[in-house]
């Protein structure tokens, strides 16, 4: 049963050493719009033959309570954002797996004891 415990305690390991550095982390999901300026005359946004301004780049973040917060996203920082989201898409998977491998510990520790 102790070589059960060293195993798991070596899975987890494994995966911690996995995680992405969590300086890097932004959550939330990149999206591409067109935006409409509304302004007259405006050749990209005129009745019947502007599709709008863009597409532009926005994080959509949801705060809770129902909050979502969008940010613009400059073109030259879309790799950074897509990168930075892909950590924390990661790390989440990881922590479930961490999370799982923990409730076995617990298992295997409970019935050590008996």
């Amino acid at each position: 049963m102790k070589d059960t415990t060293a195993q798991l305690i070596a899975a987890r390991e494994k995966l911690v050493q996995q995680m992405p550095d969590p300086s890097t982390l932004l959550p939330g999901s990149l999206l591409s719009r067109m935006v409409r300026c509304n302004k007259p005359g405006c050749r990209f946004c005129g009745k019947d033959k502007g599709k709008g301004h863009g597409p532009i780049l926005i994080l959509s973040v949801s705060l809770g309570d129902r909050q979502v917060r969008q940010i613009p996203v400059p073109g030259e920082m879309k790799k950074e954002v897509e990168n930075s989201l892909r950590a924390f898409a990661q790390t989440q998977k990881l922590l479930k797996q961490i999370a799982g491998v923990n409730l076995e510990l617990l298992k295997e520790r409970k019935r050590q004891r008996r």
